[in-house]
């Protein structure tokens, strides 16, 4: 018994690519979006004459119409749309048809839409803009869906609101400690600091408290920013400097093995076309993404081989 509400146009999605700048700092960015809007010559009649006869004649004004089909058993009555108006209702005649739209009632046109991304704002977020879609007569316009694409960055990785960055450091600096300074993701330089004598090892975070991303439609706030280190290591040392190595870690020397053995091997680069990826040996045909080789357990940087 409630009123009928007007159908509504399909809704548009569009994507928004931001960089993690943009969403570290907050920004203001533009797309532009085409869609239809009712035309302002006719007020979409679809005529250039307000007087003129628009009713289509085979439906009568009706958009359907009735048709009878005989069938074996007798005859059956069915109701489809107009086929002279596409269901419309109305038929313009081509003298009568308004020369802004051609008769089509709306014209397509381009429009600028202002988009202010969040500060924080999650990769994925929709923002809506109401009665952006499509508008024609009798129909509810839609809405403009706008979805935000987090682009890479190559210096930070994001993980919610907070941030990864890797740093290579030398083994000297890993042993005696380091400052470093970054650039963050607002321009501003930040210098890093070890405490003095403290040992960096490998697979070992750095926590940076509050250096992260801005909470989400909580600004104020701020995730961390973690520091992941990436050890160089030298290609290769001299006898030299092998010998002045052991003068300083003495107890780091390695010592011969003297226990009897059955087999001995000496490792060798690794090569990544003598790997055997098949069950039968050889490459197997469709590969595992990397991400998947990277745990899969197989040998990475060394093999062996036979002496």
């Amino acid at each position: 018994g409630g009123k009928k509400q007007k159908p509504k146009s399909k809704s548009l999605l569009y994507p928004l690519k931001v960089t993690l700048e943009d969403i570290y700092c907050g920004n203001t960015k533009y797309i532009d979006i085409s869609r239809y809007r009712i035309c302002s010559t006719c007020q979409g009649s679809g005529s250039k004459d307000p007087n003129a006869e628009t009713k289509c004649s085979g439906c009568k004004g009706q958009g359907r119409k009735t048709v009878v089909q005989r069938i074996p058993m007798g005859m059956v009555q069915q109701v489809i749309d107009c086929d002279e108006c596409k269901g419309t209702g109305t038929k313009i005649s081509e003298k009568d048809k308004c020369k802004t739209c051609k008769g089509q009632k709306a014209v397509q046109e381009s429009k600028a839409l202002e988009v202010h991304v969040d500060k924080g704002v999650a990769d994925g977020k929709r923002y809506t803009f109401a009665g952006e879609s499509d508008e024609v007569p009798g129909v509810t316009a839609g809405d403009v869906i706008v979805e935000i694409q987090e682009e890479k960055n190559k210096r930070f990785v994001r993980k919610g609101a907070d941030l990864i960055h890797k740093v290579p450091i030398g083994l000297i600096q890993a042993l005696t400690g380091f400052e470093i300074v970054i650039e963050h993701l607002d321009g501003k330089k930040i210098k890093l600091a070890t405490k003095p004598g403290e040992v960096v090892t490998p697979g070992q975070f750095k926590t940076c408290k509050e250096l992260g991303m801005p909470f989400f439609e909580q600004p104020y706030k701020f995730g961390n920013l973690y520091i992941d280190f990436e050890f160089v290591f030298p290609k290769q040392i001299s006898p030299t400097q092998k010998e002045g190595l052991a003068k300083l870690f003495p107890n780091e020397v390695p010592k011969p093995i003297t226990e009897k053995v059955d087999e001995k091997y000496d490792l060798t680069d690794y090569k990544k076309e003598e790997e055997n990826t098949h069950h039968g040996g050889g490459k197997k045909e469709h590969r595992m993404e990397e991400d998947d080789d990277e745990y899969s357990g197989g040998p990475k940087q060394v093999q062996c081989q036979n002496q």
